[in-house]
C-alpha cells in the first residue's frame, strides 16, 4: 500500500513531543490491519513506544531514522511534516548534535547554510577548523570552504595568528559562532 506522507498521515500514526524531539508510535486503528490479531500484536507492542532507531552512516554520522510505510524517514525531516511545514533541502541542527530533535534545534536550510554550522572534523589536529601545519614550509596554513570553494587565507609561523585570520574570516562570511568549534558528540570520545 503506497501511501503519501502528508501531516495529517503522520499525526495519525505518530506523536511528537517538540520539547524532547522524541517521536512515539501512536495506537493504530483497526483499519490499519488485515486481521484482528495483527492489529492487537502492533498496538500492545509499540503504541507509546519511541519510534526509529539511530542509524549510523558509513561515516559515523548518527541520525534517527523512523520507518513509515517501508520508507525510511530521517526524524528531523518528520518534525517539519509533523508542524505542517514543507520538509526542506537540508534541516541544520543549530546546536550540530544530529540526534537532538527538538524543534526549537532544527531549521531549514540549504546546503551552503548547512556548511556554515559544522562541527570540527574528526581528522583535526590543529585543534582550530581550518588551520594545518604545512610540513614542507614549516608553517601554519589557514583555509576555509566557502559555497563549496577552499579559500586560502596565508600562511603563519604562529597557530594563534592563523586561527584569529580564519576566525575573523568566518564572522564576516556569516559562519555559526560555533562553528568547527568542537568535535561532534558523536567523535568526541572524551
Amino acid at each position: 500500500m503506497k501511501k503519501e506522507i502528508t501531516t495529517e498521515l503522520v499525526k495519525e500514526l505518530l506523536n511528537y513531543d517538540q520539547d524532547t524531539g522524541v517521536f512515539t508510535w501512536r495506537s493504530r486503528d483497526r483499519r490499519w490491519f488485515k486481521s484482528q490479531r495483527s492489529f492487537s500484536i502492533w498496538n500492545n507492542r509499540f503504541a507509546g513506544e519511541a519510534a526509529g532507531c539511530v542509524h549510523k552512516g558509513a561515516t559515523g554520522y548518527p541520525q534517527t531514522v523512523i520507518r513509515v510505510f517501508g520508507k525510511s524517514w530521517y526524524a528531523h525531516r518528520l518534525a517539519f511534516i509533523w508542524i505542517g511545514e514543507v520538509s526542506p533541502d537540508q534541516v541544520d541542527h543549530l546546536n550540530r548534535d544530529s540526534l537532538d530533535n527538538r524543534w526549537c534545534n532544527l531549521v531549514a536550510s540549504s546546503a551552503k547554510e548547512n556548511a556554515k554550522n559544522l562541527s570540527m572534523q574528526g581528522n583535526n589536529t590543529s585543534g582550530v577548523t581550518g588551520v594545518c601545519w604545512h610540513k614542507a614550509r614549516g608553517k601554519w596554513v589557514a583555509h576555509v570552504m566557502l559555497d563549496g570553494r577552499r579559500k586560502h587565507l596565508g600562511l603563519f609561523t604562529d597557530l594563534l595568528e592563523a586561527a584569529q585570520v580564519v576566525r575573523a574570516f568566518k564572522a564576516v562570511n556569516g559562519y555559526s559562532d560555533g562553528h568547527g568549534a568542537k568535535l561532534a558528540k558523536y567523535l568526541d570520545k572524551a
